[in-house]
C-alpha cells in the first residue's frame, strides 16, 4: 500500500510537470524552427489529451469495481484481482503515453546519491523514466525505476539499496509494523524507505523513496525537489 501511494504521488507530479514544461517550450521559443516547434507542441497536446482520457477511463473502471465490492457483488479478493487487471492494461497504457524519457538505469547523479540497482530483478521500461537539469525543457533531475521479480528478492534488495544510500524505514511503515506485532495482526507485506516526510519544511534537496509492493514490484524514486518547485513556480 505504501509503495503504491508513493509511486502514484511521484508519477503524477513528474508527469504533469514534464507536460507543462513541454507545452511551454513551443509557446515561448521564437526561432526559425517555429513550424517544427508548433508540430512538437501539437504532438504534446495530443499526448496530454490522450493521457488524461486514459486516466478518466481508468478511474471509471476502478469506481465500478469499488461499487461492486461495496454492494457485495464481488469479494475483496475478486476486487483486488480486477483492480490489478485494470492497472496492467489501462495503467500501462497511461505509463507508455506519458513516458517522454524512458531510461535504462541509474544516471550518474543518482549514483552519486548512493543509489544502486537491484540484482536479480527485471526493469520495467514502460514505467521507468527520468528528467535532467541539463535539459532546458525540464530543469530538474528525477528518476523513477520500476523493477519486477520475486517478492523475497525484492525485499532483500530494497534493504541492501536503502542501507547503502542511508535511507531509513519510513515512519508510517515502522508504526504499522509495530502495531501489527503488538496486536498480532497479519504481517504487513512490502517495505517503504524514505529520507523525507510529506509536508515537512526540513526535507533534503533530493527526496528519495525505495518501496516494495506485495507482488514483488520494487520502485526507486529520487527527485530534486528544490529545482522542481522552482520550475513549477516559474510556470
Amino acid at each position: 500500500m505504501f509503495g503504491k501511494l508513493l509511486y502514484t504521488y511521484f508519477f503524477k507530479l513528474i508527469v504533469i510537470t514534464i507536460l507543462l514544461v513541454s507545452c511551454d517550450e513551443a509557446e515561448t521559443k521564437k526561432s526559425k524552427d517555429f513550424q517544427q516547434n508548433l508540430q512538437s507542441f501539437n504532438s504534446t497536446m495530443t499526448k496530454l489529451d490522450s493521457t488524461f482520457d486514459l486516466m478518466d477511463s481508468m478511474q471509471i473502471e476502478v469506481d465500478k469495481v469499488e461499487e461492486e465490492r461495496a454492494l457485495g457483488k464481488i469479494s475483496d479478493e475478486e476486487a483486488v484481482e480486477k483492480l490489478n487487471q485494470i492497472n496492467n492494461t489501462l495503467g500501462r497504457k497511461i505509463a507508455k503515453t506519458s513516458n517522454f524519457h524512458p531510461v535504462n538505469g541509474l544516471p550518474s547523479w543518482a549514483k552519486q546519491l548512493g543509489l544502486s540497482e537491484p540484482i536479480g530483478m527485471v526493469l520495467d521500461k514502460d514505467y521507468s523514466q527520468t528528467t535532467s537539469e541539463n535539459n532546458d525543457n525540464e530543469g530538474f533531475n528525477s528518476i523513477t525505476l520500476v523493477y519486477h521479480g520475486n517478492y523475497d528478492v525484492a525485499m532483500k534488495q530494497s534493504e541492501i539499496i536503502a542501507k547503502k544510500a542511508r535511507i531509513p524505514i519510513s515512519k508510517d511503515y515502522e508504526d504499522a509494523m509495530i502495531l501489527s506485532q503488538k496486536y498480532d495482526i497479519e504481517t504487513i507485506k512490502g517495505a517503504s524507505y524514505l529520507n523525507f516526510e510529506l509536508g515537512s519544511d526540513d526535507n533534503p534537496r533530493y527526496n528519495i523513496s525505495i518501496t516494495v509492493k506485495d507482488d514483488g514490484t520494487l520502485t526507486i524514486n529520487a527527485t530534486d525537489t528544490y529545482a522542481l518547485m522552482k520550475q513549477l513556480e516559474e510556470k
